[in-house]
């Protein structure tokens, strides 16, 4: 009886081992696509559009034959001020991606064109000791070109990864000061410029356009050293109350721009 038993309960186990078999795999968890990695050189293009400000200063180093004592801290204080400039930037850049887990690092060189420009105007405006006559300062500020190297750490979020970036910037800025006066007939430009170095920092969001096509956006703040010089002012000699007459001044510049930009590149 024992061995009846036993072979009724072998073949019903073999009976339905299919139908469970058959009933695991219908619930088997579906497999997920895995997105490729965002590792790889890539390389590509970019452009937008900048705006800042430039803060200037100017002092009077003399030796001052030029003006009467009275008149130096009015020139000096149209000569110092802060405003505002603004342009556009194209260009391209190179770098590399790694990717850890959802970790994403990158570093990156990027070299554009720029035309950012300010100007600003005091005058004319009236001598305090002299009402007779004005004196008046044009300034001028731009830049040419702009490169960024920077670092950049984002988290993989699929199809796009959000990131912060910062690093170092270089810019080819330039300066001018032009001095008006009707008293001491003048009208002298003392121009200045320098690739200025600068730290960067930012923040944008980078998508997956297609296999190996990557579009971001970005937003980038850069501070650059000061530059400047001295330049003498001079009246014409035997013009109006002219004689001898110069003077010496230290002018500086430092330029502080926003820059935001988008970037089309291609990952090999």
């Amino acid at each position: 009886m024992k061995t009846y038993v036993a072979s009724a309960v072998a073949l019903l186990a073999v009976s339905a081992a299919p139908a469970m078999a058959a009933d695991m795999a219908m619930k088997a968890p579906p497999m997920v696509a895995q997105l490729p990695s965002w590792t790889g050189f890539y390389i590509g293009i970019n452009g937008g559009g900048a705006w800042g400000t430039t803060g200037t200063s100017a002092s009077d180093v003399g030796p001052d034959g030029f003006f009467a004592f009275a008149n130096i801290p009015a020139v000096v204080a149209g000569a110092t001020r802060s405003f505002d400039n603004s342009g556009g930037l194209a260009g391209g850049q190179i770098g590399y991606l790694f990717q850890s887990g959802k970790g994403i690092f990158g570093i990156e060189a990027s070299f554009d064109w720029a035309n950012f420009n300010g100007s600003t105007s005091n005058g004319p405006t009236v001598y305090p000791v002299t009402p007779g006559s004005t004196f008046a300062w044009n300034l001028h500020a731009s830049s040419d070109f702009l490169a960024t190297f920077t670092g950049r750490v984002g988290y993989d979020m699929g199809s796009w990864y959000p990131y912060v970036t910062g690093g170092a910037a270089v810019a080819h800025l330039k300066y001018s000061a032009n001095f008006i006066d009707t008293f001491y007939p003048t009208n002298v430009t003392n121009s200045f410029s320098k690739d200025a170095v600068g730290w960067v920092v930012g923040l944008g969001a980078e998508w997956r356009v297609a296999d190996h096509w990557m579009l971001r956006g970005e937003y980038l703040y850069m501070d650059f050293d000061s530059f400047g010089g001295n330049g003498t002012i001079a009246c014409t000699p035997g013009v109006g109350a002219c004689g001898a007459n110069t003077t010496t001044f230290n002018y500086s510049a430092k330029f502080r721009e926003n820059v935001g930009r988008l970037a089309l590149s291609y990952r090999f």
